[in-house]
């Protein structure tokens, strides 16, 4: 990723009007990833309708919003168990000039994932849609399958040089699943296969940035899942982090007092699904400026402080860049916390005529500002992890992603049994608590980064 760091600086460096903008501008979209993109879409898609107040139709948009929620949360939870070490394998292969064997561990990738979670999937699918068509169940677990595909393929063409036709793909395929949703809302099945539709559109056109990159006469290989550094603590990272991030809302879809059957075993809440969405929407400026600070910034120094370990250099110059790396996190973290406050604080200002101009009901407003302080916490702690992967803590970062998913689950759980006043407040709660551990833990980190570098190696 340092590369993209680079490609930031070069654009800044012309020196023009929209030059910042432009850099914000991409590292909102390389840094928000599948994420950002697919609660823009859910967002979009549960407005379509409102125009319409034929409870038939306020029924089924629900209906088809729910199941989009519901494939991508179970395929963004399932592709957590290998993003982080495929990144980690694939840059190792980079680095050892092995770049032929990428695209093949690629593939491998993909084939992998499917044979793993299709035991799991189908019978769930069948399980959650037990009075829908055959059509309907396969056209989830096609759509399931291509968005695991999806996300691969966003992992890796990120890293790559097509800035502006990554954004241009997710920008057409999105728009065209929003548009034809808009004309074609006459079934179930229509919907999701406009959905799998577009998102196969979107995995070809990634593919090929990705196939016109990387050359190798090989197809297929899943040595990555067999390799001894396959870092088990990335993938147990990766999982209960992206499980963390949904537990919440899941916990809500089926409580009693705040989930309602929406389609089959399908539940949505009410109270809970609009608020946490837009709350989502709000963090993209912190993670637009936590990423030009990473990949710019702090590998800049990341990169100089190794190359002084690697080359000789002297103690004063190691403890230089050392200190160097701890202003930089320390400017980041400061930086996203002041912008992303800004920009909370002009929500919280806008938000009750956002709410009258949308037909959102205000009870939701107290829900939101909750929600919103956490979606906030949640950039930081992602950014506080980022930096402990790049410092190779996989262990620390491990055992922080474990505690925000059993800290999620127990708070929501105590917050809806407290009552409607505190609907939200498990969810933030959690994030202040390992987002205090994770600055505890990376500043021990970096005081000890001299000894463990040198005497732990």
């Amino acid at each position: 990723m340092a590369g993209i760091g680079f490609e930031l600086r070069k654009i800044l460096r012309e020196d023009r009007l929209l030059s910042l903008a432009k850099v914000y501008g991409y590292s909102a979209i390389l840094s928000s990833g599948p994420w950002a993109v697919s609660i823009v879409a859910i967002v979009l898609l549960g407005f379509l309708n409102l125009i319409s107040f034929d409870p038939y139709y306020e029924n089924f948009k629900s209906q088809v919003v729910s199941a989009y929620v519901l494939i991508l949360a179970t395929s963004l939870i399932a592709i957590g168990i290998i993003q982080l070490p495929l990144t980690r394998y694939i840059a190792d292969l980079i680095y050892a000039k092995k770049e032929n064997e990428v695209l093949p561990t690629f593939f491998g990738s993909i084939v992998f994932v499917w044979v793993v979670s299709l035991p799991f999937i189908v019978p769930f699918f069948n399980w959650v849609f037990p009075e829908q068509t055959t059509m309907f169940v396969l056209g989830v677990i096609s759509t399931f399958l291509v968005l695991c595909a999806v996300w691969i393929a966003s992992m890796l063409a990120a890293s790559l040089k097509y800035y502006t036709e990554v954004v241009w793909s997710y920008f057409g395929a999105y728009s065209s699943i929003v548009a034809l949703s808009y004309f074609f809302a006459n079934s179930l099945e229509t919907l999701i296969f406009i959905f799998f539709l577009g998102n196969s559109f979107l995995f070809i056109i990634l593919l090929s940035f990705i196939v016109k990159s990387y050359h190798t006469s090989i197809f297929l290989k899943i040595e990555f899942a067999l390799a001894p550094n396959f870092h088990f603590p990335l993938v147990v990272a990766g999982f209960t982090y992206n499980l963390g991030a949904w537990i919440d809302k899941f916990i809500f879809w089926y409580h009693p007092l705040t989930g309602y059957p929406v389609i089959g075993k399908l539940h949505a809440s009410m109270f809970y699904d609009m608020p946490i969405f837009l709350a989502y929407l709000s963090i993209l400026p912190g993670m637009a400026i936590f990423f030009y600070r990473l990949e710019a910034d702090f590998a800049e120094k990341y990169d100089l402080y190794y190359d002084a370990v690697r080359s000789g250099g002297t103690l004063g110059q190691i403890q230089g860049y050392r200190k160097e790396m701890i202003n930089v996190i320390r400017h980041a973290v400061h930086e996203v916390l002041m912008v992303q406050g800004i920009v909370d604080t002009i929500l919280f200002l806008s938000a009750p005529s956002a709410f009258d101009f949308l037909n959102i009901p205000r009870l939701y407003l107290g829900l939101l500002l909750i929600l919103t302080i956490g979606a906030l916490l949640q950039v930081a702690f992602m950014s506080v992890l980022a930096i402990l992967y790049y410092l190779d803590r996989k262990v620390v970062a491990m055992w922080l992603s474990v505690a925000f998913f059993v800290t999620n689950t127990i708070f929501t759980l105590i917050s809806i049994n407290l009552g409607s006043s505190f609907f939200g407040y498990g969810y933030t709660v959690s994030l202040l608590v390992v987002f205090i551990a994770s600055l505890y833990t990376l500043r021990n980190e970096m005081k000890r980064l001299d000894y463990e570098t040198f005497m732990l190696q």
